[in-house]
């Protein structure tokens, strides 16, 4: 083809095969522009607690990036959880996938199972859950649901869509609830399911359809 000048290099035809390009140079053949697409991988995490969601070191604690493998060190993760929480995190090679499971306006729901410590107030809750202000911030509704009751120890499941630092924890307490279990096991489409702590997989063929099909209306 470069013998017949069918390849073209930044407008250039091109006439030797001992030609260097880049991924910022414009190739075409035939006039055509040819388009390099990265594969789009995305994973699902299960960070244990005790661990930094970080790419960078703060301070001794360790970060994911240091008990992943190097195959991921230049992934992103998408959902970040504070060291004491557990649960999924979503890692991937796109920073557009990133970006689209935390932009509010997407509104992918955040599930986690929560274990609080205290007098609980069901009332209380149901007036946070729609939607409250704490110290400046303003939390979105979210929905609840209680799942068993041991003494002072309540376990619900909450759905929250937006996803703010510390949320949950600054909601239960304002309404003096410890959180002592904080672990997600579900953001938008893509489920932890009986994965165990540390353990990482492959998002399923119809999570990534699901999140696809999900973006794509949106943008209609």
């Amino acid at each position: 083809m470069i013998m017949d000048n069918k390849i073209s290099l930044n407008g250039k035809i091109i006439d030797t095969p001992i030609t260097f390009a880049n991924e910022q140079d414009e190739i075409r053949i035939n006039k055509k522009k040819i388009v390099l697409k990265k594969k789009i991988e995305i994973y699902k995490y299960f960070k244990p607690k005790k661990i930094l969601c970080s790419k960078k070191k703060q301070d001794s604690r360790q970060i994911i990036y240091e008990i992943l493998s190097s195959k991921f060190k230049n992934f992103i993760f998408a959902g970040r959880l504070d060291f004491n929480s557990e649960g999924l995190i979503i890692l991937t090679n796109s920073s557009e996938v990133t970006r689209n499971l935390e932009n509010p306006s997407n509104n992918f729901s955040r599930i986690y199972e929560v274990r609080v410590y205290g007098e609980f107030d069901k009332t209380s809750l149901k007036n946070k859950s729609n939607g409250s202000n704490i110290k400046g911030t303003r939390y979105k509704p979210f929905k609840f649901n209680i799942k068993s009751k041991i003494k002072k120890n309540t376990n619900l499941e909450m759905t929250l869509h937006e996803g703010k630092k510390n949320e949950i924890r600054e909601i239960f307490k304002s309404i003096n609830l410890q959180v002592n279990k904080l672990k997600r096991i579900q953001h938008g489409p893509f489920i932890l399911s009986d994965m165990k702590p540390g353990e990482i997989k492959k998002a399923t063929k119809h999570e990534i359809d699901q999140y696809e099909n999900y973006i794509r209306n949106k943008k209609r």
